[in-house]
């Protein structure tokens, strides 16, 4: 005897303020994180540096969710993905020339 396929109810909307919401929580945990495991790093930071770490992360989260295109999201992480890898090449040379000094 086979046990029938059930198909899950197509997902409801979720009101974007309670996303928004959502998305605060994430990155108020995730500023929490990193003041409970590195505490030398955010007293060496700038005062602002929890609330910046809070922010962006609400912002990245907010802005992934701004399609549901499966397409469209696959593009979004492999430009953002190669953008992070060029980004860091070139503060890694920044860093080196600093460092090398005039």
């Amino acid at each position: 005897m086979s046990v029938p396929a059930t198909i899950p109810p197509e997902p409801r909307p979720i009101a974007r303020d309670l996303v928004k919401e959502i998305a605060m929580d994430i990155g108020k945990a995730v500023a929490e994180h990193i003041e409970r495991m590195y505490p030398k790093a955010v007293e060496a930071a700038s005062s602002t540096f929890l609330l910046s770490v809070r922010n962006c992360t609400h912002n990245e989260i907010m802005a992934a969710l701004e399609t549901t295109d499966e397409n469209a999201i696959r593009a979004r992480l492999a430009r953002r993905q190669k953008d992070r890898r060029e980004l860091r090449r070139m503060y890694r040379a920044i860093r080196a020339d600093w460092k090398a000094g005039p």
